[in-house]
């Protein structure tokens, strides 16, 4: 299989549909964790005891693993400046995840 730039659709394939899903989807995965395994507590006190913990880096790197099912999408469907937006989203993500690991 060849690299034929004409295949590409440049009218859908844009950055800022790629970096926004990439930066819900992480959120979305931490919401279903949440309800699953602390829906008996209020969301504020589920930040707060993830906090508290000291697991926040931790599950937030977890959640950021739902950016590949994304980027596969996006590469799947030939939408490679998308794919890119996500990637771009990750490496937003990675560095929150570093700024909470080391300074929070």
């Amino acid at each position: 299989m060849e690299f034929r730039p004409e295949k590409i659709n440049c009218k859908t394939d844009r950055l800022w549909p790629g970096l926004l899903l990439g930066l819900i989807a992480p959120v979305i995965a931490l919401t279903v964790f949440y309800w699953l395994n602390f829906g008996y507590l209020s969301f504020a006190k589920f930040i707060s005891h993830l906090f508290a913990v000291g697991i926040q880096s931790a599950l937030l790197s977890l959640c950021v693993v739902s950016n590949l099912l994304v980027f596969f999408i996006f590469i799947w469907t030939e939408k490679y400046v998308s794919a890119r937006g996500v990637l771009l989203s990750t490496f937003i993500y990675g560095a929150l995840v570093v700024y909470l690991k080391f300074f929070a």
